[in-house]
């Protein structure tokens, strides 16, 4: 194939592409080598399904626009254990394909006792990578899964166009260093394409297989905490996206602005609210945006939005086991998970028509602006107005006619005076909220 090829491009895997790209796994990665190639490829579809179905996890395509065919493709996530996951959440499919395979193929009985008797030096460097890297990460981690081209499209520089792209979506996401997956020793084509080509760093473990990974540039690194008291003389605020690198500090800010009688996410271990805000990072239906102070390089506020209303029931479905632990922790300890419990065990949720407060239909698509606060030691500065904007900004672009707000509390009013400075329609429902409302200009 020809370098650059203007028919091949790069876009996120959808559900549709998973025949091809278990296709292009079974020819790829022998019997001998992957169990998914031994066994039933349904179980190999449903492992490629969860890399476009996770928010935590990406998969990207390289596609021949000419006939249609998936010329490659490559996949990672953001949090480790994705094959952990993948197991329990498949439990009963793996097992029957296991058995099955046990009867039919001699290559899925090797690799049976192969797992049982041999020590994977790699199982250790999963559990123990400070043993093996250099220096520690300072920021969040990306781990690079499996990377794969059709035959027919090899050379030319597509597996190095396709590897490349992952490892910017990765570092665009604020990820500070991305792990590769296992390589043994004798595959001498992915050694090539991490270590020589992409210029990833590499070690080789117990002459058994080569561990590789990648950091982001130290110039595009940013200082994210500072103990130094901010200036608070000079307005040098940028509004910019939420990065996962970002997610610390917006769990600070969230946890110092609700507190913990108003907040359950303010009482549980810091990383569920991290894991809440995750979700505006990742996922391209919602907004999350955060104002950065450049003197200091601390982030002192942030905002989020929408255009699909279902982020806590998309939370909740992606961190029970962390959520049912926190909860169990806390609850004899903190009056508000009490009540909060309590409350959606026994009580029937009154819900508030925000919408009805709306003097007109919308016309079109809505998007919902959730979530605003802003760092105390930087309030006045007119950081919130800038996040409010920016945030409807983002919304409008995404297609939104009206932004919808999540409601304020009548307690609230420096939020209402907030959105009524800034054009919003605010209307009182009930004796304990405002409805608010924009439509695009």
């Amino acid at each position: 194939m020809q370098q650059n090829n203007p028919s091949l491009i790069i876009r996120t895997m959808r559900i549709e592409d998973i025949d091809a790209v278990v296709d292009i796994h079974r020819r790829c990665f022998p019997k001998t080598v992957s169990l998914f190639s031994a066994l039933h490829p349904r179980l190999a579809w449903h492992l490629y399904a969860q890399y476009v179905e996770e928010p935590y996890s990406i998969g990207l395509v390289l596609e021949d626009t000419e006939n249609g065919t998936i010329a490659g493709y490559t996949a990672g996530t953001l949090r480790p254990g994705f094959e952990r996951r993948f197991l329990w959440s498949h439990l009963w499919l793996v097992v029957w394909s296991v058995l099955c395979g046990l009867t039919t193929n001699p290559a899925v009985w090797k690799m049976f006792f192969r797992a049982l008797l041999l020590r994977d030096p790699f199982g250790d460097y999963r559990k123990h990578p400070e043993r093996y890297e250099p220096d520690s990460p300072i920021g969040p981690m990306g781990y690079f899964m499996p990377i794969a081209m059709n035959p027919d499209y090899r050379g030319g520089g597509n597996a190095v166009r396709l590897a490349s792209a992952l490892v910017d979506y990765f570092f665009e996401l604020g990820v500070s260093r991305i792990r590769g997956n296992k390589i043994a020793i004798d595959n001498m084509a992915s050694r090539k394409l991490f270590i020589e080509k992409l210029g990833w760093q590499s070690r080789t473990i117990e002459n058994h297989c080569v561990i590789v990974w990648k950091d982001r540039e130290q110039s595009h690194k940013k200082n994210l905490v500072s103990t130094d008291k901010p200036d608070l003389s000079k307005n040098q605020f940028l509004c910019r996206a939420m990065t996962l690198a970002d997610l610390k500090s917006v769990g600070r800010i969230h946890q110092k602005c609700f507190p913990s009688d108003q907040s359950i996410f303010s009482v549980l271990n810091p990383q569920v609210v991290q894991n809440l805000y995750e979700l505006f990072v990742l996922d391209r239906r919602h907004v999350g945006v955060v104002c950065e102070d450049l003197e200091s390089g601390n982030i002192c506020g942030f905002s989020t939005g929408t255009m699909k209303d279902e982020v806590m029931k998309q939370f909740i479905i992606n961190n029970k086991p962390l959520l049912v632990r926190e909860i169990i922790k806390t609850f004899f300890s903190s009056s508000t998970v009490r009540h909060v419990v309590i409350s959606n065990l026994l009580q029937k949720k009154r819900k508030v028509d925000f919408e009805g407060a709306e003097k007109t239909k919308p016309g079109g698509a809505v998007g919902i602006f959730r979530a605003i606060a802003v760092d105390p030691d930087y309030r006045g500065k007119g950081i919130a107005s800038n996040l409010v904007n920016c945030t409807v900004k983002r919304l409008v672009e995404m297609g939104a006619v009206r932004i919808r707000g999540n409601g304020i509390k009548t307690y609230n009013q420096a939020s209402k005076n907030l959105f009524e400075r800034l054009g919003w329609n605010v209307q009182q429902v009930s004796n304990e909220w405002y409805a608010h409302w924009l439509d695009k200009l």
